[in-house]
């Protein structure tokens, strides 16, 4: 009998038919997908005989950046879901089958229609609200919630399944990208991976990218700019400062572009990052991060590694990137230089 089944009331479900658990979410971009892994991954393993379905308002990475690696996480992913109507989620999980466990992990404010919809129904409910008070058919009174959202999910899955769980962040590098990271970054050369992001509103600013670029060549780290698919209008400013550039132009193959950037980030010094998914999905290897944080709570969203230093718009009065100071960030980097042990890039040991 699986973990889960411990609790009062276990639940039945149709021969021959594996039981479910649906994982509601509204659009699950890359960065959000990353700080769900371990989530995911908790669930799989107190859960084996389950199928772990998760259904989205909008889309998911799930199915085109993280396609490669989606079987070890979910079985099956559904996008364009009714989650905000009582009734279509309410028809969704008749559609399915045998759902035994719903787990909402959107924001607290989307939560409250599956609560409404899985009121009265067959199977245990949790939802990602404060103290994890909304809930259907799970002993408990609640508790408080961890601080970021990695760990909030993580705990939803420890909920369910009544007891403490691993929590697993390190996702495996694809072999493919590996020979083409070392073809564009050869190995044993020391590096600092700067990544933008998309030139909005988290957007620091090109002189100050391009100074900081030139202050980690002085330092005797090579400036590399890992620049995704909606960032190709920097290309022009960082190729005309002489810097190299890691985007879709100078890969064999575009799709798999993040693996690369994924691949690269496990021998760099640090990365340097907007607030963006790249940050997250780097984070899952074991290169220090340096996030440079605007609108967003840094602490909520913090990557899934220890490996983690910011700089916060917060700290000078702002929720603007572009009124982070570059003095500060050359601060944080020459930090990072300073306190991350110098490691033997073809080994990983420390030398």
């Amino acid at each position: 009998m699986h973990a889960g089944n411990q609790c009062k009331g276990v639940f039945l479900t149709d021969s021959g038919a594996k039981p479910i658990i649906l994982a509601l979410t509204h659009n699950e971009k890359l960065g959000d997908a990353v700080l769900r892994i371990p989530m995911y991954r908790a669930l799989r393993l107190a859960f084996p005989t389950h199928s772990i379905v998760c259904a989205s308002a909008e889309g998911s990475v799930w199915l085109s950046t993280l396609s490669a690696m989606r079987r070890e996480i979910i079985d099956k992913v559904l996008l364009d879901q009714p989650l905000s109507s009582v009734s279509g989620l309410r028809a969704l999980i008749r559609q399915l089958g045998p759902v035994e466990y719903v787990l909402d992990i959107r924001s607290s404010r989307r939560t409250i229609p599956s609560y409404l919809a899985t009121a009265g129904l067959n199977l245990r409910y949790l939802a990602c609200f404060p103290g994890f008070a909304l809930r259907h058919n799970i002993p408990g009174l609640g508790e408080m919630r961890p601080p970021t959202n990695a760990l909030r999910w993580h705990r939803m899955a420890e909920i369910v399944a009544g007891r403490l769980l691993p929590f697993e962040t390190v996702v495996p590098i694809m072999p493919e990208a590996a020979h083409e990271a070392a073809r564009l970054v050869p190995i044993g050369s020391p590096f600092i991976g700067l990544s933008p992001g998309p030139s909005v509103n988290k957007f620091w600013g090109k002189d100050k990218w391009l100074s900081l670029a030139a202050y980690a060549a002085r330092g005797g780290n090579v400036p590399v700019f890992l620049i995704g698919p909606q960032e190709q209008d920097q290309r022009e400013w960082i190729d005309r400062a002489g810097f190299q550039i890691v985007d879709a132009t100078a890969v064999r193959d575009p799709l798999i572009l993040p693996w690369i950037f994924h691949a690269l980030a496990d021998r760099a010094v640090c990365i340097v990052a907007a607030e963006s998914g790249l940050g997250h999905w780097v984070a899952t290897r074991s290169s220090a991060i340096l996030t440079l944080a605007g609108p967003t709570n840094a602490r909520l969203w913090r990557p899934i590694t220890p490996h983690h230093w910011v700089v916060e718009a917060q700290e000078f009065g702002s929720s603007k990137t572009e009124d982070i100071p570059l003095e500060v960030a050359i601060a944080r980097l020459d930090e990072i230089v300073r306190q991350r042990p110098r490691l033997n890039r073809d080994t990983g040991k420390a030398a």
